[in-house]
């Protein structure tokens, strides 16, 4: 009997839903200098995003362009801050809300597979505008975001580089850091960072891991490292030292790396 719960949990994918995803829908205001984006999805949600000009550029202008998928809590209003100051290095930048979270539709159930389905519909109206150069597109993910932001990338080959912050490298392997072997057991494999690094190619890769991380061990990021540079893709690690998981994106350092890691990859052309 536990074994046909267990296997039911699994294939409705309750667990999931109500494990890592964790949206607001709190109403909030815009902050000056964000441009409301709707998207639509391939299969019919409708969603919210800001779109953050460059700070040094003109209406219209354009210019290399950066996706921010953020972490699994919270919404726009709550992850502006940890992309905005990349306007400042050059480029402008795209957030969304996935759907259930924010302005965007609501859902009854979240899944890897719907919010990637979000990411892929949030890169495409990103490199459709005529103001972002296509040739010049980052991709940004933060803990969760991470997932989504690899998975771009691999469906993406135009993507110059990619950074990833906080990201775990196995869907299972964070669950059972918290609920061993029960945590394997519920959760399902499948859209794995580890095993998408590996198809970034030459393209240039940028991991941020805080040494303090208590929801996502640097061990992840360590795990990530070795599947890039096994494979050949050209990885950088940057370790803050004391950060945690939510306070990471506080340090000034992991900031100063992430806005020197995109210019140089899609404002100077070389990392």
């Amino acid at each position: 009997m536990l074994l046909v719960l267990v296997l039911g949990m699994r294939v409705t994918g309750c667990i999931e839903s109500n494990v890592f995803y964790f949206p607001s829908r709190e109403s909030f205001t815009n902050p000056p200098g964000c441009e409301d984006v709707w998207i639509k999805t391939p299969d019919g949600k409708r969603l919210h995003g800001w779109f953050m000009r460059a700070a040094d550029a003109a209406p219209g202008e354009v210019r290399p362009a950066v996706l921010h998928c953020h972490g699994n809590a919270g919404n726009v209003e709550s992850h502006l801050d940890f992309s905005r100051f990349l306007t400042h290095a050059g480029m402008h930048v795209f957030i969304f809300d996935y759907r259930g979270y924010g302005r965007s539709d609501p859902a009854r159930m979240l899944s890897r597979d719907v919010l990637l389905l979000d990411s892929l519909a949030a890169f495409d109206v990103l490199a459709a505008r005529a103001d972002v150069d296509r040739k010049r597109t980052g991709v940004y993910g933060v803990s969760l975001g991470a997932v989504f932001a690899l998975s771009v990338a691999e469906r993406h080959p135009e993507v110059a580089g990619v950074c990833t912050v906080a990201a775990f490298s196995s869907w299972r392997g964070v669950a059972s850091d918290h609920v061993p072997i029960i945590g394997t057991l519920l959760i399902p494999g499948g859209l794995d960072p580890r095993r998408i690094v590996p198809t970034l190619g030459s393209r240039p890769y940028l991991i941020v891991h805080g040494t303090a991380d208590e929801i996502i061990s640097i061990r992840h990021g360590e795990i990530l490292e070795k599947a890039a540079s096994t494979a050949g893709v050209p990885v950088r690690v940057a370790r803050i030292n004391g950060a945690d998981h939510n306070g990471i994106l506080n340090y000034q350092e992991s900031r100063n790396v992430i806005a020197e890691f995109f210019r140089a990859v899609l404002v100077t052309d070389g990392p």
